[in-house]
């Protein structure tokens, strides 16, 4: 039984690390930019003066929400979407392999191609 017990722990410890080393999914309109916080809600992405919608939801490279105010005024490597208005919705901060990364593919529709 002795045996047993680390063998169970070495496979549990085993299967919690992969399921650790996970690639987020960003949605397929997400775009990817240089951002700046100004003063919030108002921001730059690459040098444009835009602003964040009152629900915007911000994850740090560790998949966690973080608030505005806590990325200071340092440039970002981020992937963002908007909403109808243009306001930035959301915002994924991006690793240095995810920036290295290709940006998500964009889906076009058969009617844009014409």
């Amino acid at each position: 039984m002795r045996f047993y017990r680390p063998l169970i722990l070495l496979v549990l410890t085993l299967t919690t690390l992969s399921a650790l080393a996970f690639e987020r999914p960003f949605p397929n309109n997400a775009r990817r930019a240089s951002l700046v916080i100004t003063d919030y809600p108002q921001v730059q992405v690459d040098g444009k003066a835009t602003r964040l919608t009152n629900g915007a939801r911000i994850w740090s490279t560790d998949n966690l929400t973080v608030i505005p105010n806590a990325l200071g005024r340092s440039a970002h490597i981020v992937n963002y979407t908007t909403d109808i208005d243009g306001a930035i919705d959301r915002v994924w901060l991006l690793s240095a392999a995810e920036a290295a990364a290709p940006p998500p593919a964009k889906i076009t529709s058969p009617h844009q191609n014409q």
